[in-house]
C-alpha cells in the first residue's frame, strides 16, 4: 500500500515539475542572454506573465505585481544612463533560478549602406571547390582525391614540396607524377587551420592525361551589398552570411581579399523554386573601396579606404539591438540598377528571440510593388542589403526562401557589428574598443 502511495506521489511530482518547466514564465526566464544589451534612453521591460517565476531588480524604475501572491512579474527599466544592472528570476518568489545583467550603453552610430559591391577573396593556395571522378582509360571511375581524404573547402598548399599557385601548375605536377608512376604528396590546410599531408596516385584519364579528381580555384569573386560602416574607424560589415566553398558550408580559408564598386547591369528575377540574381559587373583590381579582414557567420568585414555616399542618409543612425526588432513594416536599401541605391518596403514577419549568432535572426517578406516587379522578391546579390526599422539599422537580408522568393531571412546588425569589430562580443560600446581589438589581430 505504501509503495503504491509513493509511486503515485512520484508521478504527481513529475507532472508538477514538467508543468513548471513547460510554463511560459519559466521559458521567458531562460529566453534572455546572460547580458541583455539596451541602448541608453530606451524603456525596457521584462514580463514573466505569471508568478510561477517572478522577477527582481534593485534598479527597476517600476514594478508590477500579480494578484496571486503579490509577486513581481513585470519590471520596467528607464535606461537613461549607461551601466550594468542585475536581474534575478525566482521560482514562486523564493528559489533563485537564474541571474542576468541588463547592460545599458550609448548607441553606436553607423552609416547605412545599400551599395553594390564586388567581393574578391584569395587564398594562399588552391581552394578545393569540389571533387570529381576520373574516368580512366579502362572505363571505370576513380576518386583519388576523395579516397585520400581531401574535401571541398580544403586548401592545397603544396604538391611534392612545391608550392602551388595556379590550376595550370597543379595539372603539370599531377601529370608529371602520373607519367613517372610516382605517388603525390599533397599538403592540405583544413578549415580549422590544421595542416595534413595526403598521399595519392594520379589516375590516367581516358583522354590520356593524368588527374586526381579535384576542382580547384585560386580566388573567389561575386556580387553582394554593403550593409553599414562606422564613420570614424571606417570599419564596415557586408553580405550578412558566410562565404563558403561549394556545398561544404565551411568558411573559405582566406589569405587576403578586397571589395570594389560594382555596377548592376540587369536582374534575373526570382521564381518559385528558382532564385534569381543581380547581374553585377566589376573589375577585380579596379575601383577598390576596402579590404576584407574577416569572413564569418554573419558576413565579411574590413576597413574602407574611401568615403561612400548614401542618397537617403547623410548622417549616421543608431545600430539597432535584437530586442528592438519587432514584427511589422520596415525598409531595405539596395541597388537594382547601375550604382543607384533605392529604398523599398518590407514586412518583418517573425523574430527568433534567444537565437545564437547566425545569418538567420528574423524572417522578412518583400511588400514593395516596384521591387517585386523588378526582381520577383529576394535575389542573389541582395545579401547584405540593410534593414531599417523605426530609425535604426537593425539587420541585413541574407537568404531567400526558394519556394517563396518574396520571403527570406535576415541577420541582426549587432551580430554583424560584433564580427566587424565595431562592437566587441562582450557588449555594446564605441568604436575605440573595436580598433584596439583590430590592432591586436594584426
Amino acid at each position: 500500500m505504501g509503495h503504491k502511495k509513493n509511486e503515485t506521489l512520484g508521478i504527481i511530482l513529475c507532472i508538477f515539475v514538467v508543468a513548471i518547466v513547460s510554463s511560459s514564465s519559466f521559458r521567458t526566464a531562460f529566453s534572455f542572454p546572460d547580458a541583455i544589451s539596451v541602448a541608453a534612453g530606451e524603456l525596457f521591460a521584462i514580463d514573466t506573465g505569471f508568478p510561477v517565476v517572478s522577477v527582481y531588480s534593485p534598479r527597476a524604475s517600476s514594478v508590477e505585481r500579480h494578484p496571486i501572491g503579490n509577486l513581481p512579474t513585470k519590471v520596467v527599466f528607464d535606461a537613461e544612463e549607461p551601466g550594468s544592472f542585475p536581474v534575478e528570476f525566482r521560482l514562486f518568489g523564493l528559489i533563485p533560478i537564474r541571474r542576468v545583467s541588463l547592460v545599458v550603453e550609448e548607441p553606436v552610430m553607423v552609416m547605412p549602406g545599400g551599395h553594390s559591391i564586388g567581393v574578391i577573396l584569395r587564398s594562399h593556395g588552391l581552394v578545393v571547390t569540389g571533387l570529381a571522378p576520373v574516368e580512366s582509360i579502362d572505363g571505370r571511375q576513380a576518386w583519388p582525391a576523395k579516397n585520400a581524404g581531401i574535401e571541398a573547402g580544403d586548401v592545397i598548399i603544396s604538391v611534392s614540396d612545391q608550392k602551388v599557385k595556379s590550376r595550370e601548375q597543379l595539372s603539370v605536377l599531377v601529370d608529371a607524377a602520373g607519367r613517372s608512376g610516382s605517388w603525390l604528396s599533397v599538403l592540405v590546410e583544413k578549415p580549422d587551420g590544421s595542416m595534413v599531408s595526403k598521399v595519392l596516385m594520379p589516375v590516367q584519364h581516358k583522354d590520356g592525361g593524368f588527374r586526381i579528381g579535384l576542382v580547384v580555384r585560386d580566388s573567389l569573386a561575386g556580387v553582394g551589398t554593403l550593409t553599414f560602416y562606422e564613420e570614424n574607424s571606417r570599419l564596415y560589415a557586408a553580405l550578412g552570411h558566410l562565404i563558403s566553398e561549394g556545398d561544404s558550408r565551411r568558411p573559405l580559408i582566406m589569405k587576403e581579399g578586397h571589395i570594389v564598386r560594382s555596377t548592376i547591369a540587369g536582374v534575373q528575377p526570382s521564381k518559385k523554386g528558382q532564385p534569381g540574381e543581380f547581374l553585377g559587373m566589376f573589375v577585380e583590381d579596379h575601383d577598390e573601396i576596402g579590404n576584407i579582414i574577416k569572413n564569418g557567420p554573419c558576413g565579411i568585414s574590413g576597413i574602407l579606404n574611401t568615403s561612400l555616399v548614401n542618397p537617403f542618409y547623410s548622417e549616421a543612425i543608431p545600430l539597432g539591438l535584437p530586442n528592438q526588432v519587432v514584427k511589422g513594416p520596415a525598409e531595405i536599401l539596395t541597388t537594382v540598377s547601375d550604382r543607384r541605391i533605392e529604398r523599398f518596403s518590407i514586412e518583418i514577419e517573425s523574430v527568433f528571440s534567444g537565437a545564437g549568432v547566425s545569418s538567420k535572426g528574423f524572417t522578412v517578406r518583400i511588400t514593395d510593388p516596384k521591387l517585386l516587379s523588378l526582381t520577383g522578391g529576394i535575389v542573389q546579390g541582395m545579401s547584405g542589403s540593410p534593414v531599417i526599422q523605426n530609425g535604426r539599422l537593425i539587420g541585413a537580408i541574407t537568404h531567400v526562401l526558394v519556394n517563396d522568393p518574396t520571403r527570406g531571412y535576415g541577420t541582426f546588425a549587432l551580430w554583424m557589428a560584433q564580427e566587424a569589430y565595431i562592437v566587441p562580443d562582450s557588449g555594446y560600446t564605441s568604436y575605440k574598443a573595436a580598433v584596439k581589438i583590430l590592432e591586436e589581430q594584426e
